[in-house]
């Protein structure tokens, strides 16, 4: 991944800025989309914090502050990372306010930092509420998050939100077409699908996604799948994660067209004729009160529980004549 994906410079500064005045807010949910550099820039936050250095610019990367942090070993930074599609568990929140009681070992500022923070469990959730309702004055929270629509109300309106820009889809589908031998409709979807990331959109590619969203739309979405099939996309987490997100999308798309648009904002463009079978089937509301199942849905998930009757619930609106 190139350094400017890794690292955003211009949100940096601001946290410099922010420090200097002293006007830090002890919360920030960091959103954009995967793979754009928000956990890089969340962790150089720490170091611009904690650096011992007289550094002219952000921080020094050289000083024992610095390298602790690289190497994941700082006493008063901490990383909670599961990836994409584990839940945060609430032994690990729990873990996190005790270490946010305690009096700093060597940093000036406590930096906590949680990955994918829709990711909460309801019960982890709540016990990290206290925290962000309470907070204390030497430490500092940043969350990321690459889906803020299911990230808990309670939680972003608590904290000052921070957006990484993205490159723009025309742009990013034009790079997918020129330098990676991409044709238009597939880079359209995956511009789309990948929320301005490159890193997320080759991999999308090499994975074949859209091969496996036009199956997954075929067989379980415009037909009543066999129950083998669907069992079997309810054994994988990932699976069953990335299916709830294409599901969302679809939800999305039928809601433009319901609403008569047409054109590149549709990110199942290739499927117009489907979604305009689809749509007729469903008033407004009917649609946005699918679309919110599905959001439900994503928690439960997130919650590690069973989402087989939901989605059988949610199937029979799909599915029912």
């Amino acid at each position: 991944m190139q350094q400017e994906l890794q690292l955003n410079g211009s949100i940096l500064k601001r946290f410099a800025v922010l420090d200097q005045r002293k006007r830090l807010a002890h919360a920030y949910l960091f959103i954009g989309p995967s793979g754009i550099g928000k956990t890089e820039t969340a962790v150089a936050v720490a170091k611009l914090m904690n650096c011992e250095a007289g550094r002219e610019e952000f921080f020094c990367d050289t000083c024992s502050s610095c390298i602790k942090i690289n190497a994941g070993g700082h006493p008063d930074v901490s990383v909670i990372d599961n990836g994409e599609g584990e839940s945060i568990k609430i032994e690990q929140i729990r873990e996190l306010l005790n270490r946010g009681k305690l009096r700093a070992f060597m940093a000036r500022k406590k930096v906590f930092v949680i990955k994918n923070i829709e990711n909460l469990t309801l019960e982890s959730a709540n016990a990290f509420l206290k925290t962000l309702e309470e907070p204390t004055a030497d430490s500092l929270l940043i969350l990321t998050t690459s889906i803020p629509e299911t990230v808990l109300d309670t939680v972003k309106s608590r904290c000052h939100i921070v957006h990484f820009p993205s490159m723009s889809d025309h742009d990013l589908a034009g790079r997918l077409r020129n330098d990676h031998e991409v044709n238009a409709r597939d880079s359209h979807f995956f511009a789309y699908f990948a929320q301005g990331s490159l890193t997320v959109a080759k991999r999308l590619k090499e994975d074949r996604f859209v091969e496996k969203k036009n199956e997954l739309i075929d067989e379980f979405v415009l037909n009543r799948p066999e129950d083998a099939r669907m069992k079997g996309l309810l054994a994988k987490k990932d699976e069953t994660k990335s299916f709830l997100n294409i599901l969302l999308s679809w939800m999305r798309d039928t809601l433009l067209v319901k609403a008569g648009v047409r054109d590149n904002r549709l990110i199942h463009r290739d499927r117009i004729d489907d979604l305009d079978v689809f749509v007729e089937k469903y008033t407004f509301e009917e649609l946005k009160a699918l679309n919110e199942s599905i959001v439900k849905m994503c928690w439960l998930l997130a919650d590690n529980l069973n989402i087989k009757l939901p989605l059988l619930i949610i199937g029979e609106q799909l599915w029912g004549e």
